[in-house]
């Protein structure tokens, strides 16, 4: 028998817009990557899962990558123009700005719903942690911003679909043939 998924009282989520995104891909230890994120007034993000700055924020990816997102796009377009492609042979940073779709969860018993959706130990629990995790059958980031406040990002092309699942969760829509055939596409 399939199970419901209950509804969450004061949960709410929104899409988004109006922010700017990069990633910056780079040699490990890298120096000049990150004399340009300084150089740019961005915080460095070396630490595994870690969240660095309050905006713009950049959250580490792997040893290579982190992501960076502002909704002031000036210090991500000046990492930009620093390290565009074929400026250093070491680092690049490409701008993911029309290409990521950003939801923001808050509200009370967060985690708990969430762990419907993700598994529930990628999940970030404190304020400052990111992670790389699954969300049902795609790859989300998670950026835990606040103990009831957190982000996921997500490829634009798969926004309406993660707003569907997000919707289906809060809703307490029980899972079955039925309520599957709603949401193929």
């Amino acid at each position: 028998m399939a199970e419901a998924l209950p509804a969450s009282p004061g949960l709410r989520w929104q899409r988004r817009t109006g922010f700017s995104a990069v990633t910056l891909r780079h040699s490990v230890d890298d120096v000049r990557a990150r004399l340009a994120l300084e150089a740019a007034g961005l915080p460095c993000c070396s630490t595994a899962g870690r969240i660095a700055g309050d905006g713009p924020w950049l959250a580490w990816r792997s040893p290579g990558e982190c992501l960076g997102l502002s909704f002031d796009p000036t210090p991500l377009h000046f990492a930009w123009g620093a390290l565009a492609p074929g400026r250093c042979d070491t680092a690049v940073v490409l701008d993911l700005s029309h290409a990521l779709a950003l939801f923001e969860l808050h509200g009370p018993g967060l985690d708990d719903w969430l762990a419907r959706l993700v598994d529930a130990s990628a999940i970030p629990r404190q304020p400052g942690l990111a992670t790389r995790c699954r969300l049902i059958e795609v790859t989300v980031d998670l950026w835990r911003l606040a103990p009831e406040r957190l982000w996921l990002l997500a490829d634009r092309h798969l926004a309406p679909w993660v707003a569907q699942w997000l919707d289906y969760a809060q809703a307490g829509a029980t899972s079955g043939p039925s309520a599957q055939r709603r949401f193929v596409s």
